[in-house]
């Protein structure tokens, strides 16, 4: 026995273990949002498979006496919870309503939790009564949400969540988890230790090995590695999710990119034919476009423009020294609030640290309400203002 409890411990814990490791928390499926249940039922149950063989090694010790059935509560209780969730999310929005769907609220553990504690309040031997009553409630019906889940998950949100032709395979590994904690359900909820009254005195651990031939916990072992492997393996399809995803993105830049290349040529000639300076900015004030007169005037090379935010390199001060504040500049503000700025007299700062008079208009840059960027026409107006000055 001390054998099986350890391969049956090792199993939860690598069942935990596994999907810490490799659960891809940003990934679509929703699935993964509530897979941290599941991890946490395997820590903690493989832990108390673990005190399961140091009573058989060591033999048992008060402490240890009280502590397992707390700890299996534990561990049940977050698997019905992991469930429960996991049916819930299955389903498709109009059949939440149902009434079944909906006697699964957070409300079910009350129910649970109170037929455990009345169950022990009646009795003289409360320790086997917590045992034996978590394993039917929470344990029983917690590993048949689960296994449930499995399949309901697998049946109808896999084609919505995701493109299920990406994930070639996958269906075996969401039945095996159904077979394995559904049976888990059967051999961990309703197989228990012996008491005086049905269905514990009918269907327990002793009997099950006096007709079998061979002890439950060598079947629930089975069970887990089974849910271990089987889990492992399906959670591949978050990752295999997140590969699609950036193959999507990459495919989506390459054509935009072979389109700019394509007709970039054209407009970098209709920029550069004009004699006003032209910038174009991102969401985040860094330049993605510039025309010859703008690089000339400001005395950068474009590969120096291009990528870094424009105001920082050119409209960093006023005219009297102070800084200019990216909250109290024009350009920024027509970008965050989507309104045109005319600003007849300002500076822009050259790459050798002089300014020049300059006034320039700021449009944003939309793609229907959403606000990608702004672009600035600007002019230096140096030599004029010299021309306004009075002559003494």
């Amino acid at each position: 026995m001390d054998v099986v409890f350890l391969v049956y411990g090792l199993a939860f814990l690598s069942l935990g273990l596994t999907i810490f490791l490799r659960n891809e928390r940003g990934s679509p499926l929703k699935a993964s949002r509530i897979l941290w249940l599941l991890a946490a039922f395997g820590f903690v149950h493989g832990f108390l498979e673990w005190m399961e063989l140091w009573r058989v090694v060591h033999g048992e010790r008060p402490e240890l006496a009280i502590a397992r059935p707390i700890v299996l509560l534990a561990s049940y209780v977050l698997l019905f919870e992991f469930g429960r969730q996991l049916v819930l999310i299955s389903q498709a929005a109009a059949t939440r309503k149902h009434p079944v769907s909906q006697l699964l609220s957070p409300w079910i553990h009350a129910p649970l939790l109170l037929g455990i504690l009345a169950g022990v309040a009646v009795s003289d031997q409360p320790l086997l009564m917590l045992t034996i009553w978590t394993r039917y409630l929470p344990g029983f019906f917690g590993a048949c949400l689960a296994g449930s889940g499995f399949y309901l998950y697998c049946h109808h949100r896999i084609g919505v969540d995701a493109a299920t032709s990406d994930y070639p395979g996958q269906s075996v590994a969401w039945y095996a988890a159904t077979v394995a904690f559904v049976a888990y359900g059967f051999l961990g909820g309703l197989v228990v230790p012996r008491a005086e009254w049905f269905p514990a005195s009918l269907i327990n651990e002793e009997s099950f090995q006096a007709a079998l031939g061979i002890p439950v916990q060598l079947l629930r072992a089975i069970c887990a590695v089974t849910a271990a492997f089987s889990v492992g393996s399906l959670l591949r399809i978050f990752g295999l999710e997140n590969q699609r995803k950036l193959r999507h993105a990459l495919d989506v830049g390459q054509h935009a990119l072979a389109e700019f290349y394509r007709i970039n040529p054209r407009y970098e000639a209709i920029l550069d034919s004009v004699t006003e300076g032209i910038v174009g900015l991102d969401c985040d004030g860094n330049t993605i476009f510039v025309n010859d007169p703008a690089i000339e005037m400001l005395g950068y090379e474009k590969n120096e423009l291009i990528g870094q935010p424009f105001h920082a390199l050119s409209h960093h001060t006023k005219a009297n020294g102070k800084p200019y504040a990216t909250e109290d500049c024009p350009i920024l503000h027509t970008m965050r609030k989507g309104v045109e700025q005319r600003v007849d007299y300002d500076l822009f700062w050259r790459k050798n640290r002089t300014w020049f008079s300059v006034s320039y208009q700021a449009a944003p840059l939309q793609q229907g309400k959403q606000i990608l960027g702004v672009v600035v026409v600007f002019q230096d107006t140096t030599e004029a203002r010299l021309r306004e000055r009075p002559r003494l």
